[in-house]
Parts: structure tokens; sequence; C-alpha cells
């Protein structure tokens, strides 16, 4: 049961992050509804997603709220394919965290070889046990470039505490793919150089799940999650471009490590009435904490 202190703190810390721009958007969403699509076409999205990050917000600061924007709405169209029992996605509330890591995007990918999750997932310490449905075999070294996981956990945090499954697939791209509109239309777009791989993960639940007691509920899930490197390879800057609202930062792809960014859009019942942006700030803080578990798994192995 939700604490009233934990529920103070919560509305204490809870504002809704900056709105993201279109190109954020059709990029991110791109990548949601099309995961299984060309690479190219990914590819291209993945780089807008990676250039946006860095112009929209300081992915280097520490509080999450300067690190987090609000993304479009998913359509019918956008999850149909995922949403299982034909819920308006309208009700699902929009959230994308950011955050750098001092890790190559290969190290990450071991992480997504575990079996038990609970380590790198603070908000499932009692249960959460990924099951490998295709993949596993190749694809941490990039023998295959598509895995498909189902994962059985329980979710704990202030505001609910719901056992359910989550289907998650994995997927590596070649960001160097050139720009699929350069290409003559009936040829093969290849990458004639050195890969730049990246991954990219789509999560999502397909029915309801009832918490403990019939009072929570999680009605729909998706997410869509990116392993981008910082090799110097993407989004470099120039000193032309501008951040938004006038910001200062300086990051881009150059540093080392790995740019993650992670957008979800969930629909809850939590049995009482709680704000869009309570909850929001919740989820923003969950995504952020699952973030740094990862990082200190990595530090300690």
């Amino acid at each position: 049961m939700l604490r009233s202190s934990a529920l103070l703190v919560l509305i204490g810390c809870a504002k809704a992050p900056p709105a993201a721009d279109p190109e954020f958007n059709d990029a991110a969403i791109f990548l949601l509804r099309e995961f299984d699509g060309p690479e190219a076409d990914l590819a291209f999205a993945l780089r807008q997603v990676e250039e946006q990050v860095y112009l929209s917000i300081d992915v280097a600061a520490e509080r999450v709220q300067e690190r987090a924007l609000s993304p479009a709405p998913v359509t019918t169209a956008d999850v149909e394919r995922m949403n299982g029992e034909g819920r308006d996605p309208a009700l699902a509330l929009p959230v994308a965290v950011a955050k750098l890591s001092a890790f190559e995007p290969a190290d990450h990918a071991s992480i997504q070889m575990l079996v038990d999750h609970t380590p790198v997932e603070p908000y499932s310490p009692d249960l959460y046990e990924r099951t490998f449905l295709d993949g596993d075999a190749c694809w941490e070294g990039i023998g295959c470039q598509q895995m498909q996981t189902t994962n059985d956990l329980i979710k704990v945090n202030a505001l609910m505490e719901v056992h359910y499954e989550l289907l998650k697939d994995f997927r590596w791209i070649d960001m160097n793919l050139p720009d699929p509109s350069t290409v003559p239309e009936g040829e093969e777009v290849v990458n004639t150089g050195e890969p730049r791989w990246a991954f990219i993960a789509r999560a999502w639940t397909d029915r309801t799940f009832d918490g403990e007691g019939g009072n929570v509920h999680i009605h729909q899930s998706y997410t869509i999650d990116s392993w981008i490197p910082r090799d110097g390879g993407g989004f470099v800057r120039t000193g032309a471009e501008q951040n938004t609202d006038d910001g200062e930062w300086t990051t881009d792809s150059t540093g080392g490590g790995t740019l993650r960014m992670l957008a979800l859009w969930a629909e809850t019942d939590l049995g009482f009435p709680v704000g869009d942006d309570v909850v929001i700030g919740t989820t923003r803080s969950g995504i952020d904490d699952n973030m740094t578990a990862a990082e200190e798994w990595l530090a300690a192995r």
C-alpha cells in the first residue's frame, strides 16, 4: 500500500517533462512500430533519435528531470500488433528518459543474456525471470541480429505491485547503413565500410494484468529502448547547432560508452485517484533507477 509520506514525495517531484520535438517523436514511434522492418530504415530513424536526444536535453545532467522528454501519444496503427485487447492507446501515458553509460553497447548486450534479472531490476527484487524464445545462441556476439524473449516478473513501486508477463525482443542495427533515399530503387541498401553497431529492444504487454486484490491493473504497455555507441561516428557538434530552449550543454556522440534512451507508453489503473504527473514521475524515476542498476552491475562484474 502506498504510504502517505511516499505519495507526498512523489507529488513534490512530479512535473511533466518537456514535450519532445516532432523529429524525435516520429523516429521513436517509427522504431516501435517498424521494429521488424528493413534495417536501413531503422538505422535512419535511430540516427534521428540520437541527434534529437543530444539537442533536446542535457544527457549528462544528474537529475533525471533534466534528462526526460514527453513523447507524442501512440496511435492504434502504431501498436495494433501488440495491443491484444484493442484498448485505446491514447490512454497510455508517455515518458522518455536518456542517460549516459560508461560502458559499450556490447557490454550492455551481456546483461540481456541473464535469466535472473533481479540484480538489474530494482523494482522487481523478488522475481524477474527471462525465457529465451529464439536467437539466444547467436545474438550477443552479433552472429544473428534478432532475439526474442518473454519475461515473468513482479513489479513493485510506490504506486503498485503487479505480477505480469512482458514480451521483449532485441535487434542489432548497423547505424552506418546509408539513408535508403540515397539508394536507387530496387538496389539493396548495404554498408561498404565499417559497421557502427547499436541495438534496440521493443517490449510490450499483450493483455491486462491485475495486481493482488484486483484493484490495480496494467492495461497496456509499449517500450522502445536503445543503446547507441558514443564512438564519434554519429552526431558530432560543429558549433552551428542550437539546443532546445538555448541550452548550453555540449554532449554529442564523442566521449566513449553508450547513449541510453528509453521511451515508454503505459496505461495503468491504480484503484485510487492519482494525477498523471505523479504516475509519469514515478515511471521516470523507475526507468532511471533501472539504468543506474545496469551501470552498477557492469562495474561490479
